[in-house]
């Protein structure tokens, strides 16, 4: 099983952008999780990107998510490759370790998962890592990253290009709002949608990634340009 250091698992913790999409490994503050109790906790994400979302690329009602407690930090070959029921997060909040809790894995609604309540998101790497232990602890087979890293690729460009359209459109964060980004969410998701076939499709090849990235970036300038001259 592969190990991670903290300055490598995470993308982004404590202040996280808004204009990041929901994504496998997120992790939420203040969730009130079904079944377990009225206190507030920490979950993280476990459902895979495209379980989380419906065809047209909007998230489901509900979402998998695991509980996240205080954990003592795991380190070294022997505390990644035992230690299967969790996903260590080490120094997630204020210099203190962490772990979800893949066994007490469960549905919460998508509704409770707030963007102003996400503390954490994972790096690429630190998401393959984690599909990795969900696969081990479930099944006890064991993926290689690079195999995860390939299966990934398509909703990992999505989601990086989301994030870029979004912040390409709404080019100042005081217009990142919840109606707004539901707003870009589903106008990208409609230009993904587009195409013969369509780009959404294209996607599963990597070397279209690039042009797509291009492409993506040129639709995204006119709405914004078209926005604006809507404004004036």
């Amino acid at each position: 099983m592969e190990s991670i250091d903290p300055e490598h698992l995470y993308d982004e913790r404590g202040e996280v952008a808004r204009s990041r999409p929901l994504f496998q490994g997120d992790v939420f503050k203040d969730v009130v999780l079904p079944g377990f109790g009225d206190e507030p906790r920490l979950v993280q994400v476990v459902a895979h990107p495209c379980s989380m979302r419906d065809r047209e690329g909007l998230l489901c009602q509900r979402v998998s998510v695991a509980p996240v407690e205080e954990h003592q930090r795991v380190s070294g070959r022997t505390g990644w490759n035992g230690n299967l029921r969790i996903m260590p997060l080490a120094d997630l909040v204020g210099g203190k370790h962490y772990a979800a809790h893949l066994i007490d894995a469960t549905a919460a609604p998508s509704e409770l998962l707030h963007l102003d309540a996400r503390i954490a998101t994972l790096s690429d790497r630190g998401i393959y890592i984690l599909q990795q232990r969900i696969v081990k602890h479930y099944t006890r087979v064991e993926v290689d990253i690079p195999t995860l890293a390939k299966e990934t690729a398509p909703v990992a460009w999505e989601m990086h290009q989301q994030r870029d359209w979004v912040e390409t459109v709404l080019d100042d964060e005081a217009d990142w709002t919840t109606e707004n980004l539901r707003a870009e969410e589903i106008e990208f998701q409609a230009w993904l949608s587009g195409g013969t076939p369509s780009r959404r499709t294209q996607l599963k090849d990597d070397h279209t990634h690039t042009d797509l990235r291009r492409e993506a970036r040129k639709a995204a300038l006119a709405r914004r340009d078209q926005a604006a001259q809507s404004r004036s």
